[in-house]
């Protein structure tokens, strides 16, 4: 399937020690598919506090991964089970970054779908909450 233009819808809510903290936005993107695998890019904005970053999500059945370029830098798997570390670069600086998903969900088709991921994280070696994503993405007819 070439790219085309979508429609997605990232929400997401991080579980910190201050509560939950609730982030939504919809932004215009592309949406492909190569092979059993799904491709969704978008860029992203202020509300996220990353603007200046572009964001590929590659989903297959099993497993996601997010790669973000530009302003923020970073590169996160999910398996389910399957705990991974990577580094999170920003202007201020790099941290580590411990993602290990409990729920990682994909439901995308060639008309768009939906992938939900649940995360516990840890900062620098330190438990930091858990966290939801969810990715709703629409083609733009």
């Amino acid at each position: 399937m070439e790219p085309i233009k979508a429609l997605v819808t990232i929400s997401g809510i991080h579980g910190g020690e201050n509560g939950p903290e609730n982030v939504q936005f919809a932004t215009e993107g592309r949406y492909s598919r190569r092979g059993q695998a799904y491709k969704i890019e978008y860029e992203e904005s202020d509300i996220t506090g990353m603007s200046g970053t572009r964001t590929t999500i590659v989903a297959n059945s099993r497993s996601v991964a997010m790669k973000r370029v530009g302003a923020v830098e970073s590169y996160m798997s999910f398996v389910k089970g399957k705990k991974q570390h990577s580094y999170y670069n920003t202007e201020f600086g790099s941290i580590v970054v411990g993602i290990d998903p409990y729920e990682v969900e994909v439901a995308l088709n060639d008309a768009g779908g939906r992938i939900h991921v649940g995360y516990s994280v840890e900062v620098d070696h330190t438990p930091s909450g858990s966290n939801e994503l969810d990715v709703l993405v629409k083609p733009i007819i």
